[in-house]
């Protein structure tokens, strides 16, 4: 079934059937402010954080679900008949309603009752709220009396305490209505800003005041749900706008709603601009900037700039790499949606989406390092800030915390991955912007004093030599990038294999960085641990056709073919390529074995056969069922991963199969049901009956490594220390293709023909018309560089 589909030029994506077989949410945002919106109205708000800082309500996994949401009612005052201007929450006239989302903005249109609707949904990047702009136009001949009403269910706080303790939460709830700044302003009295549920009692109230207003006259409204709605009924009913009109009561208790009505009256071909703005104070400047913050975008224009303003924004994003290839799936994805996912995840940081309530942890610090990915090319600076944020969360020890608030609290596990990210996003970054002035930046650890970013790079040095085990390979604690190895080799911790490879490709990372700057003495230090680990992966870890995932307890090996299930690993086959740990016969054979053994028609597994026996040796991936998540489904991280292994190889047909079959708009949407233009974390496999289901989309470092792998190793231009390494791996029926990539202040225009069809291999590279012995593009001064590429 067709529910919609990208504009032509690929900059929207079009709902034309809203009843699709999920919520298809987009995120609103600026620094501090953030909402989700469905293509049905669903979604939250909150301030900076959706832990301590929830604005509105959103029920996860609810009946119906994607509720509650931003919500706007019309009544016709004169026959009475009542819609919604998004499908739901009334639910009627599915075919009158139309859905586009963009690139931080979501408009819905609709015709109902002889009135066309056109709500826009979007948040001004410089201030702390959102608009819902809405058009309504009589398209019929008479005079139309209409009353408008706008919902939201207010959180006011902290979202896990509203969660849990709901019968006493909201006792501090306040909300009253200002008649002279035609506002609704609501708040809570007490505030917890502890990261989980708890009895602690910090004697303050939240530090925010929450505004709900509108450019029209209020003419009543509602603060408590139980008014609005009215017993033994939803949002689909509400028995207030049965009635059409509202209590106008303030409350100081109970379950905090901010409901507004407003009346217009049009005429035969006219419209009407109604405008509902949601957004917040802070309380030590609510004095002083609420009458000219709630009336700040009553002029339409400023709607309008705001709106622009923020086009410009995505516009910029996308400028800095542009690509056209023979695919326009390719074309889309690369140069919009992509990035754009990526960017989302960066900004949000992982932590709220349509299947994460943003309550059970901070951000995680892996999550973070890999994500500066998404932004080094076209916001270096925002990569820099988040390289500094993550130095903070280091221990002297080189251990870092697992998740982290922003605030100084974190958690830690045994993890052996974590900190290694970091030297990923420190290189990336010196790779891209030859600022090694980074190096000498100094951040604080944890736990005692700072240390330069230098510094932190040598702590985590330190950190690898004291986690290896017998087979010099790093101890799993409680898990590697795979959570849910989280038992291997009980309490203390098996070895792990993918982590050994890991380990090599980072350490490599630093030891070209450290002979960048003529370190020495860390270098051979570096290279020492190094090789320990590459020569144990090597030795110890092949099993005929690939490389096992692990040692558990005795020895035991985990992905080996002698094992039941689980003999196959996706993660040590593509990073024995990544590392170059071994022969090229070995690394073909593993690789090889991942198209025989894990690859179906949504893309590879990231393990096969699936666990159908739980195993309190291995952990919760055995716990999970069969097909899904870790457990045997096409996980999408590693698949990117995948891919970039398979261009290392040469083999650009098969890297290209792959990243084929991950597109999200591949499969059709009944089977896929999770949103068509951005990545999820996995697809179902052929292991389940509901093969080529997805889900948890959005938050996913996906995006970021599948726009990197595809710039820098399909399309094949990457930075290095000395400049821009030309590298394509493409499929054979690729003739020509062309990329624009910033880099270092140069615009470098590269066309790349394939007269020859083949999947790699350079013959010649023209910068200016000059022919090169290199392909490495030398670091220009000019602000635009062209540059011909002839593979054969």
């Amino acid at each position: 079934m067709q529910y919609g589909n990208f504009r032509k030029d690929g900059k929207e994506y079009i709902i034309e059937n809203v009843a699709t077989p999920r919520p298809w949410i987009n995120y609103l945002y600026n620094e501090a402010y953030f909402s989700t919106i469905s293509n049905n109205g669903g979604g939250i708000s909150y301030h900076k954080y959706p832990l301590h800082g929830r604005i509105t309500r959103y029920r996860i996994n609810d009946v119906p679900y994607d509720r509650p949401g931003k919500y706007i009612y019309i009544k016709d005052d004169d026959t009475g008949e009542i819609w919604s201007l998004t499908w739901q929450p009334v639910g009627r006239h599915l075919e009158a309603y139309r859905v586009t989302h963009g690139f931080g903005y979501t408009r819905v249109t609709a015709k109902v009752e002889g009135i066309d609707s056109d709500v826009l949904f979007f948040v001004p990047l410089d201030e702390q709220m959102e608009i819902w702009k809405t058009v309504l136009r009589n398209d019929t001949n008479r005079i139309r009396n209409l009353s408008i009403f706008s919902y939201v269910e207010f959180s006011l706080g902290h979202a896990l305490i509203d969660l849990i303790n709901q019968c006493d939460d909201q006792h501090f709830n306040r909300v009253y209505f200002d008649e002279k700044l035609n506002s609704l302003f609501a708040t809570k009295t007490y505030w917890v800003t502890e990261n989980t549920g708890t009895q602690q009692q910090e004697n303050k109230a939240w530090d925010q005041w929450v505004f709900f207003t509108s450019n029209h006259p209020i003419v009543s409204y509602e603060t408590l749900r139980e008014r609005f709605i009215g017993p033994y009924r939803n949002e689909q009913n509400p028995i207030a706008i049965e009635r059409g009109i509202l209590s106008c009561k303030d409350t100081d208790f109970g379950n905090a709603v901010g409901a507004l009505h407003v009346k217009a009256q049009i005429k035969p071909g006219d419209r009407a601009e109604v405008v509902f703005y949601l957004g917040i104070i802070p309380k030590p400047k609510f004095e002083d900037r609420k009458t000219s913050y709630v009336r700040k975008y009553h002029d339409i224009n400023k709607i309008d700039a705001a709106l622009s303003r923020i086009n410009d924004k995505w516009k910029n994003m996308f400028s800095h790499v542009t690509v056209q290839t023979p695919d326009e799936s390719t074309n889309i994805f690369l140069n919009y949606w992509t990035p754009y996912q990526a960017r989302v995840a960066f900004d949000v940081g992982r932590v709220a989406s349509f299947y994460y309530w943003g309550i059970s942890r901070g951000f995680g610090f892996r999550d973070m390092a890999q994500d500066t990915l998404a932004v080094t090319i076209a916001e270096p600076d925002r990569a820099k800030e988040r390289i500094s944020l993550l130095a903070r969360q280091m221990f002297r020890t080189g251990r870092v915390y697992h998740h982290f608030y922003r605030d100084g609290q974190g958690e830690t596990t045994r993890h052996c991955d974590d900190p290694l990210w970091f030297i990923l996003a420190v290189t990336d970054y010196i790779k891209e912007t030859g600022d090694f002035s980074i190096l000498e930046q100094v951040e604080p650890y944890v736990d005692d004093g700072e240390g330069t970013i230098r510094h932190h790079l040598a702590s985590i040095l330190g950190f690898v030599e004291n986690n290896l085990g017998k087979h010099h390979l790093p101890i799993f604690g409680r898990g590697d990038w795979n959570d849910t190895l989280d038992y291997i080799g009980g309490d203390t911790g098996g070895e792990s294999v993918w982590g050994g490879m890991f380990y090599v490709v980072m350490l490599n990372h630093l030891m070209e960085l450290l002979q960048q700057i003529d370190d020495q003495e860390t270098y051979q230090r570096t290279e020492k641990i190094r090789d320990k680990i590459r020569d144990a992966v090597d030795r110890y870890c092949w099993d005929g056709e690939w490389f096992i995932r692990a040692f558990g307890a005795n020895d035991i090996k985990i992905g080996s073919k002698g094992n039941k299930y689980g003999k196959i690993f996706l993660n040590t086959q593509t990073w024995a390529v990544i590392s170059q740990i071994s022969s090229r016969d070995r690394l073909l054979t593993a690789m090889d074995s991942v198209k025989k053994y894990l690859d179906t028609k949504f893309g590879p597994k990231i393990c096969a056969p699936a666990y159908r026996d739980i195993d309190p040796n291995i952990g919760l991936i055995t716990r999970c069922v069969a097909g899904k998540k870790e457990n045997a489904a096409v996980f999408c991280h590693p698949t990117t991963w995948t891919i970039q292994a398979e261009c290392m190889m040469g083999r650009g047909n098969q890297a290209y199969t792959y990243y084929k079959k991950l597109l999200p708009n591949s499969v059709d949407s009944d089977i896929y049901q999770s949103e068509p233009y951005v990545y999820p974390q996995y697809v179902t496999s052929d292991e389940h009956e509901t093969a080529g289901m997805a889900s948890h989309s959005w938050q996913t470092g996906t995006a970021a490594w599948m726009y990197r792998v595809a710039i820098d190793y399909i399309l094949g231009i990457r930075a290095t220390y000395h400049g821009l390494l030309v590298d394509p791996v493409v499929p054979s029926h690729w003739r020509e293709f062309s990329i624009e990539r910033d880099f270092r202040g140069t615009r470098y225009i590269v066309h790349v023909k394939n007269p020859d069809g083949i999947e790699r291999g350079i013959k010649a590279v023209y910068v200016e018309g000059h022919k090169i012995d290199s392909n490495i593009l030398p670091i220009s001064h000019e602000p635009m560089c062209k540059v011909d590429v002839m593979m054969g």
